[in-house]
């Protein structure tokens, strides 16, 4: 590899701007190719192991710190560029200078404007450990990247505010026209990614690089060639599109602990989940698969498992976490949203069942003649004043007779992949006890 270095300085003793024809005259420019080349070197800078679908390293990157064990898990992540670079390309003396994301190295923004052969030497020496990993032109790209596509953010991005310094009205058409084929037109279409107006508030240093140079092995476009101001105001319009919605997040995380195939529409695993407790008769292997046959509609814990009331007000993240361990590996079936969605839900959805169902009767605590409008124009709608009308269910006083637990959770969240509406933030704890209460006088056989 090393002769692939010798090589690309040698193309760069002239105009970098040949980088990609490499056959280019003296004195010819090719401003196209340039700007693809930087771009590609951006997406390269964010994931080269994505952009060019390589192998991911077993090992942590020998000049990631030792002490730091932010990406225990994922050694692959430190071999990031921008991992200890940051995404304002200043290391330790931007962004990065504090938070999980200190590595105390230096940033590239002392390279910009470099000859490109000096970038490569710098990337190709034995401390970086890169010399076998990149192709000659996934090393021009990249240098050409540090050296000309570099963006001075303090002077776009208020540090204080993280507001990019635009004015986001001209350029709302580029979102509405590029942006929102994949991103929905209020940026929460993705499954995959948060809502990209919290990304573009939380960390426009990120935000602008992607939106500049595109994402790493993905097809979103990159924008530079309609240059800096356009691309700042982009960012200045996505950063007033809403944001994650607590309240939806919570409901739908709610039908994805009571049945997330059916929400997301997709099967069970054939086979029992293998956290699931030895021993147990499965009536349906698949069926262990749903959070509520570990974990109970009280959410107190069933089939020798342990609840989970004791992660209520717990961090999201820290249920997230909890989701994609070694023991749940919900990550190889849900995306992003679907497991924020859940991890809401267990964090701000549950109840204490207690004050609303009595343990040993299983009654509601509640009056069955108080508030019959709720239940005539909320639930008979659809089940019927006698609870009956769904045929493809028993009828809902039977259901509220043996397991109230299931009909309340149901009640709060809706139904996994109908349309029930959840009612958990519009209605009074008295008034959901007395409409459960009014659901266990109704017939239980059709």
């Amino acid at each position: 590899m090393a002769g692939a270095a010798v090589m690309a300085t040698l193309l760069f003793t002239g105009d970098p701007s040949q980088a990609r024809s490499g056959s280019a005259t003296a004195g010819e420019t090719h401003d196209d190719n340039l700007i693809a080349s930087v771009a590609a070197g951006g997406r390269l800078y964010d994931n080269w192991l994505r952009e060019l679908a390589k192998r991911r390293p077993k090992t942590p990157h020998p000049l990631y710190p030792s002490a730091s064990e932010r990406y225990a898990d994922e050694p692959w992540e430190t071999w990031r560029c921008v991992v200890c670079h940051g995404w304002d390309y200043r290391g330790v003396d931007g962004v990065f200078h504090t938070g999980p994301s200190f590595t105390g190295a230096k940033g590239i923004d002392r390279l910009d404007g470099r000859p490109v052969g000096e970038i490569i030497e710098a990337i190709t020496a034995p401390e970086h450990g890169f010399a076998d990993m990149f192709d000659t032109q996934s090393l021009l790209d990249l240098a050409l990247f540090v050296s000309k596509g570099q963006v001075v953010m303090d002077e776009v991005i208020d540090p204080m505010t993280r507001r990019a310094r635009a004015n986001p009205g001209r350029t709302s058409m580029f979102f509405s026209t590029i942006c929102v084929n994949c991103h929905g037109p209020d940026g929460r279409q993705m499954r995959t990614i948060p809502p990209v107006g919290d990304v573009a508030r939380s960390d426009p240093w990120l935000a602008l690089h992607k939106m500049l140079n595109g994402h790493p092995g993905d097809d979103m476009p990159a924008l530079r060639a309609f240059g800096l101001p356009t691309v700042l105001s982009t960012l200045a319009y996505t950063q007033s599109l809403p944001g994650h919605d607590q309240l939806a997040s919570v409901a739908r995380g709610g039908k994805l602990y009571d049945d997330w195939a059916g929400e997301i529409d997709r099967h069970y695993p054939p086979d029992p989940h293998p956290a699931y407790p030895a021993g147990q008769k499965v009536m349906v292997g698949s069926s262990t698969w749903r959070c509520v046959e570990c974990h109970g509609w009280d959410y107190r814990g069933a089939a020798g498992v342990r609840g989970i009331r004791n992660m209520t007000g717990a961090h999201p993240a820290a249920i997230v976490k909890v989701l994609t361990d070694d023991l749940h590996h919900m990550d190889d079936y849900m995306r992003y949203k679907d497991l924020t969605d859940l991890a809401a839900f267990v964090s701000q959805g549950q109840v204490e069942m207690n004050e609303y169902i009595d343990p040993v009767t299983k009654k509601a605590r509640g009056e069955s003649e108080e508030h019959p409008e709720f239940f005539l124009t909320l639930c008979a709608t659809c089940h019927g004043e006698d609870g009956t009308a769904i045929r493809t269910m028993p009828p809902l006083g039977r259901v509220a007779d043996e397991n109230p637990w299931k009909v309340l959770h149901r009640m709060f969240h809706g139904h996994p992949g109908e349309y029930m509406p959840a009612w958990q933030a519009t209605m009074p704890p008295a008034t959901a006890r007395n409409v459960l209460s009014k659901v266990q006088t109704l017939k239980t056989k059709r």
